[in-house]
């Protein structure tokens, strides 16, 4: 109030101007003004110096930290090379060898990066590049002979090699030894600068800062801003109580998740130790309440199922991590364990699901690894469980497709050529060039009958039989190893088993009782067939008629498997490996097919079509651009004939493919020896060839044909039967290219037969 009272008294007009002449505001005001100019201008001055200097440091990080970055990345591609030639010289692989050899592309691609980067050395770079070379040239060398087990290489030739190592990375880190140097001279000149400037300003906003202090002194509005500071500072205590609370409840929070979650959860510091802060589950997981300030690898790893070198990787990975470079943990985490089994007290193993992420700090260094330990043992459990549940639906889905009949016929003639290739192998101490043959015929017939209903087990495990038997063909060092070879077979009846197994205990289609009756009707055992026979040829001496007669002749079809149906079960492999190879199923002709076979010739028979078939659509028809380019529909045609000629009955099989590659049969009987490249045979003698084993015109060996086996199959198991197999070339005496051709079977009288 008397502050008031002395603002509102009026002041004479003498007084007001004297004292305006003698009030020193203005001067004080005037020369806080000249402060403030000078400090503006040491500012825009020490912003300018600023910049120059942030240029300079830019400049300093954009050359020294490409250069750093990439002499420690061709350290650890050097480490990875050592470690690649090492392992090609100890386990004799020439494919770690092409690995060290890409390790070396990479690195000499980073010294020409460097050479571009940092020209004031490029003779450095140079020495260093050629050094780098040298010793790749060395290494790949040493090892290299040391896996084909020279004899020109000596003892030294590991000691020259480590010598060359040695002082390669002695090279790399003087380079970046002296590289780092630099950066920390040119970075250290940049700070004196910066301090210089630093101080200078320091000096001049004290100056100012006197000067407004006294102008300020004379502000009547100081003790207003004084009462606004006391009020905040009245608040400033609540303010921070509040954000004591909210902390003190966060912590609270974090600390009841960590005492309550399913995980574990722990951080690893330097030194590999563990941080004393950690969930509680980590105690359930590792069985052990003494964890904090631990060594991960004494209680973490101690007890699980990890070999020494895997324990060795985690320790030095996480050394090479914490307190280094962000960027070391991308190059090492791969080393870290992501799943591992831990032996509990209780005998059984836990499966464990580890998860490591680098926690950083501002200047994007790793403080420490964070770690999430997972049990995750009931949930490979139900992963398994589900599995073998989905393994039992696919199997299941795949024998349901085709009828019962079919698929007994397929497990009894699978079952028969087990047996046989088990008599061969363990009838043989040593390779025999036959036995192999017969060997390949069975295993094909397996392999093709198993894709013709898309039993994959059956396939795979036959293919892999294949690819031994085509060693033991075509190596002459090949080591007839009787085991093996019993163990491959066997794999092959376990797949076979399996899907009976599945068919009688899943399906309930147990034996041949599950076939007497099917959609086509009821089984006829062959002495109620000779029975009925009997009967209908005494009725036919006792009188004559036509229904007698076409009587006798349905009756005596009994027992018999009529053309249309061996067909249809070699066709029926038409669709999913036309899919396969890309082509439209073919269409299938059928002329005077009312035949019948007994059950023997029949199943060699189907076996035979079964081969040709796929033959046919794997060789002779083409793609379908092939054939719309040739001016052909894209759907290609297999077509059966029987002719008759006497008692002779023949079946021609033929297709509308772009023919038989005679010229590449030649190509092959040349050089396996059956042409001598200079008399040129007929191409009929060129034909032949087919039916040889081990021949074959595919350009690659696959799953489906690439072996040489088919056609040689299908005429040992014809002529076995008292058939014969021949090819007829449609044009005689053709040029060797692509001729058409078909395949004339000669049936023997004795399969029609009952």
């Amino acid at each position: 109030m008397n502050e008031n009272i002395h603002q509102n008294q009026e002041i004479p007009a003498g007084a007001g101007k004297a004292a305006a002449e003698a009030n020193p505001m203005r001067k004080i005001i005037l020369m806080v003004g000249v402060a403030i100019a000078l400090f503006l201008a040491f500012t825009a001055y020490s912003v300018h110096k600023s910049i120059q200097s942030s240029a300079q440091l830019s400049e300093i990080r954009d050359l020294y930290f490409p250069v750093l970055e990439r002499v420690d990345a061709n350290i650890v591609r050097l480490d990875k090379m050592e470690e690649r030639y090492l392992q090609a010289a100890m386990i004799g692989e020439k494919d770690m060898v092409g690995e060290a050899d890409e390790f070396y592309g990479q690195a000499d691609k980073v010294f020409g990066e460097m050479d571009k980067l940092y020209p004031e050395r490029a003779r450095d770079i140079a020495k260093l590049r050629d050094d780098f070379k040298q010793y790749k040239t060395l290494a790949s060398t040493t090892s290299l002979a040391m896996i084909s087990k020279k004899e020109s290489v000596g003892p030294d030739a590991s000691v020259r090699m480590n010598k060359a190592l040695t002082a390669l990375k002695q090279q790399i880190k003087d380079f970046r030894k002296s590289s780092y140097d630099n950066f920390v001279s040119t970075l250290l000149e940049s700070q004196r600068t910066t301090k210089v400037n630093l101080y200078l300003g320091m000096i001049i906003g004290a100056m100012n800062l006197v000067f407004m202090g006294v102008l300020v002194f004379f502000i009547r509005n100081t003790v207003r801003m004084t009462a606004v500071i006391a009020e905040q500072n009245a608040t400033l205590e609540l303010r921070v109580a509040e954000r004591t609370a909210q902390l003190s409840q966060k912590t609270n929070d974090i600390n009841a998740m960590l005492n309550n979650m399913s995980l574990g959860v722990c951080t690893v510091v330097p030194g590999n130790k563990l941080h004393p802060e950690y969930s509680a589950y980590m105690k359930t997981i590792f069985e052990t309440d003494d964890l904090a300030g631990k060594d991960v690898l004494e209680v973490l790893f101690a007890n699980s199922t990890l070999g020494v070198d895997s324990k060795d990787q985690v320790a030095v990975a996480l050394g090479a991590i914490v307190g280094e470079d962000a960027m070391m943990f991308d190059f090492n985490s791969h080393l870290l364990v992501g799943e591992m089994q831990l032996k509990g007290r209780d005998g059984h193993n836990k499966i464990l699901q580890m998860n490591w992420s680098p926690i950083k700090n501002d200047a994007d260094m790793v403080d420490k690894v964070l770690l999430i330990v997972q049990d995750v043992t009931h949930l490979r459990e139900l992963e398994l469980a589900a599995a073998h549940q989905k393994e039992e639906l696919d199997l299941i889905s795949q024998i349901i497709k085709i009828s019962i009949g079919k698929f007994n016929d397929f497990i009894d003639s699978a079952n028969k050529f087990i047996v046989e290739n088990r008599e061969l192998i363990e009838s043989k101490q040593s390779i025999d060039p036959e036995v192999i043959a017969a060997l390949f015929r069975n295993m094909h017939t397996i392999k093709g009958n198993a894709r013709t209903y898309e039993f994959k087990l059956v396939t795979d495990a036959a293919h892999a039989a294949e690819q031994h038997y085509d060693h033991l063909r075509k190596d002459a060092e090949a080591i007839w190893d009787q085991s093996t070879l019993l163990q491959e077979l066997d794999a092959v009846a376990a797949a076979i088993a399996r899907y009976v197994e599945i068919n009688e205990d899943k399906l309930g289609r147990k034996g041949r009782a599950s076939d007497l009756l099917t959609t086509r009707g009821t089984f006829v055992g062959s002495e109620e067939i000779a029975s009925i026979r009997a009967m209908v040829a005494d009725l036919a001496q006792r009188g004559e008629g036509t229904d007698i007669n076409a009587l006798q002749k349905a009756v005596n079809h009994l027992g018999l498997i009529p053309l249309q149906r061996l067909i249809s079960g070699a066709v029926d492999s038409l669709s999913s490996l036309a899919k396969e190879l890309n082509k439209p199923t073919p269409a299938v002709d059928i002329v005077n097919g009312d035949v019948a076979f007994n059950n023997t010739f029949a199943e060699a028979l189907k076996i035979s079509l079964m081969h040709i078939v796929r033959n046919s659509l794997d060789h002779g028809i083409e793609s379908p651009q092939d054939r719309a380019a040739a001016g052909k529909a894209e759907q290609g045609q297999v077509r059966f004939a029987c002719e008759r000629n006497g008692d002779a009955l023949e079946l021609h099989i033929s297709d509308d493919g772009r023919g038989l590659a005679l010229h590449k049969l030649y190509e092959k009987g040349v050089a396996n020896g059956v042409f001598n490249g200079v008399e040129r045979p007929s191409p009929e003698a060129v034909a032949e060839l087919i039916f040889q084993s081990g021949l074959s015109t595919a350009a690659q060996v696959t799953q489906v044909s690439g072996r040489g086996v088919g056609m040689d199959a299908v005429r040992t198991f014809l002529e076995k039967e008292g058939g014969s197999i021949r090819i007829v070339l449609s044009k005689p005496g053709a040029e060797f290219g692509f001729t058409p051709f078909k395949f004339v079977l000669s049936l023997p009288a004795t399969a029609f037969s009952s």
